[in-house]
């Protein structure tokens, strides 16, 4: 058994010129057909295909035929074996397709380029039904067909890199944690999957910060994020564990190159005799010690349902990260899971919860959008390591899309502890934690407040930004305290199979622990939001959320939409173009031209930095861009210098006089190394102000 292998690595050119060098020659053009077959009798069943691979080969192709009703996948080991979690894996798919190839420098998707190195290869086809009724049915014979074609190899693929640090300040990020892209070969099927850099784009609109790609048992996803990401989302490489026969688990944060085998068998049930296998206690090792998350993907949903139950009441290793409580529009089955999983907390499972949309294409009638749900989690980077950290410690909450209804919940306890969502107070019996919960976006819902999924309270929310507080006492066994808000059940018309239930957002839990208090116990203080760093024009919230006096400074009544604004290279935007440093956030309150310019030319750096502009719309483009110019006293080399900017979303005619609150972040790959200023809001102004700075 093979606990953790980066088989890209162990491809690479050291293991090519020591296993394939001596045997190198000249390319012959020449083929071998190899005809395998076997028997699919029983649901669960793998057929396992070895042949020999000699010297000389530099592709090979397989298609699977068959005679009879089964329904079957197809994947590839190579010469490394095909043992549970073999470093070997090349790729696989679902019943959706039944061809593929493998080469040096490129693969059929899903499937990963490679050394076609000498030794015996194995086909994989899982049987995941048969013909007739129940498991069992009429015998399917099944043929694999392997050409091995002669030659001379090409260079071996080199994938690209994963993005690193997107945003280095601590804040609430919003993401998806369940996405499927045209490598799920059932998400290929759809016909309207996403790449991974159309989720980046599709995030961009709906004002997602991070989301994890999560193909079924594959990796290939993984192998160009950073480009795909451009520089202002997170993509973070990751796999959806697919146990065709006993449950999904979506796995966030792995490496490039990293992947996790599906061959896992409950509790209760005998692991396959002479046959790769093993219990979800060594694949969530093997996860863990990748640095990953781990969340069971829809535990309750049918067939789809998560069945190591019984594994983790034996064993507390056995039990994952977090359950994927709420999947696309939340439905019976979530509130099924919602419950299951206040049980398992009840009962002393340290496990959280999240969401994911599960999105595997864009055209469909059940409901399922980017953003539905967006599992919120407080960060100290949009970095990838980052965010996987703060989901392990719980930091988090689920609300029904991006610009969704917030929830802050907070707890205060003696001697000084003060902890935010996924921490734990400690105390007597008899001591009393104080509960508060920061309710936005929730105007006419109900905030109940639950103690291990029993509500103690229910408040109507009357305000757009609304505290509500709770005494609990610690009592004898602890306990866990969360919350919720609900609304009214609502049928889409859009998606009128969806069946959404009356869900609008809920957190993790706070823990209480009758007990001392731990020395290390240190106060965690997360100002609340609004999450991420930054807005784009379909996330903003109407009418800018923020109340006045809060910490993103008083809000400009809006007018119109919120923009994503490119400041062209001239003026400060040169500078800024210059300097492209992170740092933390800036001022509260926005600063003006002339302080940006101060910073813009100082150490201070740019990111962060939160601006307020007055400019004139001076053009109208025929795309429906804006330009806008704002003269400003004693910039760069000449007084008087333009600053122009692109307004994506300025729905205001040439001539206005507009007035601009937005955060400095950097540039997208579409936009090239052009630093981006992304509006919160804007207003027209009733008259030309003043030639003065703003």
């Amino acid at each position: 058994m093979i606990t953790r292998r980066r088989f890209l690595v162990a491809t690479g050119a050291g293991v090519v010129a020591a296993a394939y060098g001596p045997m190198r020659a000249l390319a012959q053009g020449g083929s071998q057909t190899i005809t395998l077959t076997g028997t699919a009798t029983h649901l669960g069943q793998y057929l396992y295909f070895p042949f020999e691979v000699p010297a000389n080969v530099n592709r090979i192709n397989v298609k699977i035929t068959k005679q009879g009703g089964a329904t079957t996948g197809v994947g590839l080991f190579d010469q490394r074996g095909d043992g549970y979690q073999s470093a070997g894996f090349r790729g696989i798919y679902g019943e959706e397709r039944s061809e593929f190839f493998v080469a040096a420098d490129r693969a059929s998707q899903s499937f990963i380029p490679g050394p076609i190195l000498p030794g015996t290869w194995t086909v994989v086809v899982p049987v995941f039904l048969t013909a007739g009724p129940g498991a069992a049915g009429p015998p399917t014979t099944v043929t694999a067909t392997v050409t091995l074609t002669f030659g001379e190899q090409a260079a071996a693929f080199v994938p690209g890199l994963a993005p690193d640090v997107v945003l280095d300040q601590p804040g609430w990020y919003r993401g998806d944690l369940h996405c499927h892209t045209p490598e799920s070969s059932d998400a290929w099927k759809s016909n309207s999957a996403m790449a991974p850099s159309q989720w980046a784009e599709a995030m961009r609109k709906v004002g997602l910060d991070y989301a994890a790609m999560t193909d079924h048992n594959v990796i290939s996803q993984n192998f160009n994020l950073a480009q795909a990401a451009g520089s202002d989302v997170l993509l973070i490489a990751g796999e959806e564990m697919t146990n065709w026969f006993h449950g999904h688990a979506t796995v966030t944060g792995i490496d490039v190159g990293d992947w996790l085998d599906w061959r896992q068998t409950p509790a209760g049930l005998p692991l396959p005799s002479g046959e790769p296998g093993a219990r979800i206690q060594t694949f969530l090792a093997t996860a863990r010690e990748m640095g990953a998350f781990v969340s069971a993907a829809h535990p309750v949903a049918a067939h789809l349902s998560w069945q190591f139950q019984l594994d983790g009441e034996l064993d507390p290793a056995a039990r994952p990260d977090a359950f994927e409580v709420w999947t696309g529009a939340f439905q019976p089955d979530d509130e099924g899971a919602l419950k299951m999983w206040d049980t398992r907390v009840r009962e002393g499972w340290k496990t959280w919860a999240n969401g994911g949309t599960d999105l595997h294409g864009v055209n469909n009638t059940e409901g399922f959008a980017v953003g539905t749900p967006t599992t919120v989690v407080y960060a100290e980077r949009l970095a990838k390591t980052d965010i996987v950290a703060a989901l392990r410690k719980g930091r988090s909450f689920v609300t029904r899309r991006p610009d969704g209804v917030e929830l802050y919940l907070t707890g205060a306890a003696r001697q000084g502890q003060r902890q935010i969502v996924g921490g734990t107070l400690y105390g007597a019996q008899s001591d009393v934690a104080e509960i508060e919960v920061l309710v936005r976006r929730a105007t006419g819902m109900r905030l109940l407040i639950l103690r291990d999924g029993e509500p103690i309270s229910v408040t109507p929310i009357t305000a757009d930004a609304q505290t509500v507080t709770a005494a609990v006492p610690i009592g004898p066994f602890g306990g866990a305290v969360r919350a919720e808000v609900r609304s009214v059940p609502q049928i889409d018309p859009a998606a009128p199979r969806a069946g959404r239930t009356d869900m609008e957002a809920f957190t993790n839990p706070i823990l209480l622990v009758n007990g001392p208090v731990p020395a290390d116990a240190a106060p965690v203080f997360a100002p609340p939001g609004p999450p991420g760093p930054r807005r784009t024009a379909a996330a903003a919230a109407p009418a800018a959320a923020a109340p006045s006096g809060s910490a993103t400074g008083a809000p400009i009544p809006a007018t119109g939409s919120s923009a994503a604004v490119a400041l062209a290279a001239a003026g400060a935007a040169g500078a800024a173009s210059a300097l492209r440093r992170r740092v933390g956030p800036g001022a509260a309150v926005p600063m003006t031209i002339t302080e940006f310019q101060l910073r813009a030319s100082g150490d201070g750096g740019l990111a962060g930095v939160r601006l307020r502009i007055t400019a004139q719309v001076t053009e109208e483009r025929p795309d429906g861009t804006r330009v806008l110019t704002r003269w400003v006293p004693a910039c760069c080399a000449t007084h008087e210098s333009p600053i122009s900017v692109d307004a994506r979303s300025l729905d205001a005619p040439s001539g206005t006089w507009v007035e601009a609150d937005g955060t400095w972040v950097e540039g997208t790959g579409q936009r090239g190394t052009t630093p981006v200023l992304e509006l919160h809001r804007w207003r027209v102004l009733d008259d030309p102000p003043p030639r003065r700075e703003a």
